[in-house]
Order: structure tokens, then C-alpha cells, then sequence
């Protein structure tokens, strides 16, 4: 009896955790969304199986069409990377290429991986090798591979990719941070055919993206004002990650206020709880040597981030001024740090990433 108990309070705690509070789904269901349907997890998928839908890269893909086109009349290797901060839409943008591309029914196969299957030690079956002996029985492929800077060795899987396919299309994507890093010696293994970059949605663009994902979350029932949606992108600078971010928290903090409907109001409590208030304030002040920290946060290998003594060795300075860029970055809002153990890792807020990765490209500033 006992153990139920607790089990029942665990499972009711993360619940909370998660945002599903009782009273919380009956007032979602009053406005026609339906709560499973209110995720990250949920829209992304819709997007990637409706990518007529996702938000709209559309002079880029024509670019890659185009190639991939000429690609079609013509020999020899030919390789696109596509570079964007975290949270432009990258990956939803391969997504949207491939569909489009099997619409085409072509000759030759278009296949996407993501680099997390390019790990050699790994027990599962899908590791490199399974996927050059997927593309060894064709003489043309399409191959479009996601998150290239996970891969620490890059540079050997697209040389192994190339030695196996003798007419090759490879759409590669990139971080700028890693792009920056790789490109010389990825370079060096399949020649650079062209460079997509992408921006940030125009606001046209984002309100339509946020009706699109009101509709999905709602089957089309629920329909809120333009001034929300104009409020979102604002605080959100036409980032995709953001303000799909921003217009979930404004759906919690309508209901958190009291208010029987979603509405503009809530957009700037969203916008505090979720600590983007002032972020691109906070990222631009940021100083030279703050800036340098973080371009060797973002560079780390590791999921969980980077430990105070592995900056005191690539930064050749002492512990106690790394100490306080680290403490300042993190009160700042910049960072965040998690306990693993004896060891602290700090790793770059995810609202914040792509803000920081933009400013830092545009200023050419990661091979410093």
C-alpha cells in the first residue's frame, strides 16, 4: 500500500516536471489542444512527416535543388554543407530535402543519417560500416548527413562515404563553431562545391510557422491573434527554436495567470520564465575574454559540457579567473553547470546557443 503510494506521488511529481498539471490539461482542452500534442517532441515529427509545412528556408532549397538537379546530369563528387546556429532549422530542412527529393523518383537513392550512427565502437548495428554497405551496391547516391560536429572524426567518415560511392551528392550540416573548425580538413577530402547559409525567419514568415503549430497542436480548432504572434517573434528574432519555445510557455503562463485564454500578455512572463528577457542585450555585452570561454564551451566534445580545469589548460590561465568568468557567465544567464560527481560542467543554455553562435559568426571571431 505503501509503495503505491509513492509511486503514484513520483509519477505525479514528474508530471509536474514535465508541465502536466491536472487542472493545466483541462483548461489546454478547453482552448482545443489537445495536452500530448503540446511538445517539442510532437511538432517536430508533424514537420518532419508534412514538410510542406515546416518553416519556410524556401531560397535555400531551391539552391539545393537546383544542384541536386545539375548533380543529376553530370559526374563526380559535389558536396553542400549547410551552416546555421542551433535552432535555425537545419535538420527539419534536410528532413524537408529528402521528402522532396523521393517525390523526384530518381535513378539513383537519396539517403539521410544522422552522425550519431557514426560512432565505430558502438554495440548497436547502425555504425559507419552498415551504412557504407548500404551505399557500396550504388554508383550514384544523394546522401544528406545531420549534426557533422558531433562526429569527431568527420573528415575520415565522409573520406570512407566518397570511397564508396562513385557519383556522390553529400548535403552535409554544421554549427558556424564547428564548420569553422572542420572545413580545412573536410575540405581536403571532398571538394566544397557551395556554401548554404541560413538566417533567421523574416517575421511573415515566423507568424506563419506559429500559426501552422498553433493548428497542429489544436487539429485546426484553436485560432489566436496576430498581436501574439508579432510579440512572439520580437523576443524571439525569427529563431524557429525560440519561438516555438516561447509560444509553448505563453500557453502555461495564460493558464498560470488565470486568464481563460491564451493571450499577448502572457508573451513577455514566457518570455522572463524562460530567461530570454534581454538575452541579445546579455550576448552582445558580452567582453573579448567572456567570449573566448565560451567559444571553448561550445567547442567541447563532451554532452555535458566543459570542466573548469580542461579551460585553466586550453586557455593557459590561472583557476581562479576562470572561476569568475565561469560564476559571472552563469549568473548572466549564459551558462548553466551541472555536478557530475567530483567534477562541474558548464555548458551553453540552449535558448541562448543560437544567439551566441550568431554573434560570434558574424564576427568572425572562432578562430581566435
Amino acid at each position: 500500500m505503501g509503495d503505491n503510494k509513492q509511486n503514484r506521488f513520483e509519477e505525479a511529481f514528474e508530471r509536474g516536471q514535465k508541465g502536466q498539471i491536472s487542472s493545466y490539461d483541462a483548461w489546454l482542452q478547453n482552448q482545443g489542444v489537445n495536452p500530448d500534442n503540446l511538445s517539442h517532441e510532437y511538432i517536430t515529427a508533424y514537420l518532419q512527416k508534412h514538410p510542406e509545412e515546416a518553416p519556410s528556408h524556401d531560397d535555400q532549397l531551391e539552391e539545393v535543388a537546383e544542384y541536386i538537379g545539375f548533380f543529376s546530369q553530370q559526374k563526380g563528387t559535389y558536396h553542400l554543407p549547410i551552416i546555421a546556429p542551433a535552432g535555425f532549422g537545419k535538420t527539419q530542412l534536410l528532413h524537408t530535402i529528402n521528402q522532396m527529393t523521393e517525390q523526384l523518383n530518381l535513378d539513383y537513392p537519396n539517403k539521410y543519417y544522422s552522425t550519431t550512427q557514426f560512432v565505430e565502437e558502438q554495440e548497436e548495428e547502425l555504425g559507419i560500416y552498415k551504412i557504407l554497405d548500404e551505399l557500396e551496391e550504388y554508383c550514384n547516391a544523394v546522401v544528406l548527413l545531420d549534426d557533422c560536429g558531433q562526429d569527431k572524426r568527420i573528415d575520415h567518415s565522409l573520406k570512407k562515404i566518397n570511397s564508396r560511392v562513385d557519383n556522390l551528392l553529400i548535403i552535409t550540416s554544421w554549427t558556424p563553431e564547428h564548420w569553422a573548425l572542420e572545413q580545412d580538413r573536410v575540405n581536403d577530402v571532398l571538394p566544397l562545391s557551395q556554401v548554404v547559409e541560413l538566417s533567421p525567419l523574416s517575421e511573415k514568415n515566423t507568424v506563419d510557422a506559429l500559426k501552422t503549430a498553433v493548428s497542429v497542436y489544436s487539429s485546426g480548432q484553436l485560432d489566436l491573434p496576430k498581436s501574439l504572434y508579432s510579440e512572439i517573434y520580437s523576443s524571439s528574432y525569427g529563431i524557429p527554436l525560440l519561438f516555438h519555445e516561447i509560444l509553448r510557455e505563453t500557453f502555461k503562463q495564460s493558464f498560470l495567470s488565470d486568464f481563460s485564454e491564451v493571450t499577448t500578455e502572457a508573451v513577455s512572463t514566457a518570455v522572463q520564465n524562460l530567461q530570454l528577457d534581454g538575452v541579445q542585450e546579455r550576448v552582445y555585452d558580452l567582453s573579448d575574454k567572456k567570449l573566448l570561454v565560451l567559444k571553448h564551451v561550445l567547442l567541447s566534445p563532451h554532452p555535458k559540457g566543459q570542466r573548469p580545469s580542461e579551460l585553466v589548460e586550453k586557455l593557459n590561465r590561472d583557476k581562479s579567473t576562470i572561476s569568475y568568468h565561469l560564476q559571472s557567465l552563469t549568473d548572466n544567464r549564459i551558462l548553466e553547470k551541472e555536478k557530475q560527481g567530483r567534477s562541474v560542467f558548464y555548458r551553453v543554455r540552449d535558448l541562448v546557443k543560437p544567439l551566441l553562435q550568431q554573434r560570434i559568426e558574424k564576427e568572425g571571431e572562432f578562430y581566435a
